[in-house]
């Protein structure tokens, strides 16, 4: 038996799609499976800006601040995304991995001999 997997949240039709991939470049969908129903949502990479609204609220409530990413960043979700807590835990999760902190490479000094 196979299982299809959900390509857009409900209610998403291609062409929204299209208008959000136009607006916002990358469009990731973040799908959170619970009791058999994959629950789907669309997310834009957060920005720095995003990330630093979240980590001014974040060292006293990293729920609150993970909830804004969410939120900021959230483009269309399927309802349970909203108003189930865990399937919105996992979807925050998952909002959060959008963003990458690259490893930078630090050279030796140019000039003056130390």
């Amino acid at each position: 038996m196979t299982t299809e997997t959900k390509r857009l949240p409900d209610g998403v039709t291609e062409e929204q799609l299209t208008q959000f991939v136009r607006k916002h470049g990358k469009v990731y969908p973040v799908r959170v499976p619970k009791d058999g129903t994959t629950h789907v949502g669309l997310f834009r990479k957060p920005t720095l800006t995003d990330m630093s609204a979240a980590a001014s609220v974040g060292s006293s409530n990293p729920m609150a601040a993970g909830e804004l990413l969410f939120n900021s960043c959230k483009l269309a979700v399927d309802p349970a995304m909203d108003q189930d807590d865990e399937v919105k835990v996992a979807a925050i999760n998952g909002v959060s991995k959008l963003f990458r902190v690259l490893e930078a490479e630090v050279g030796e000094p140019f000039g003056a001999e130390a």
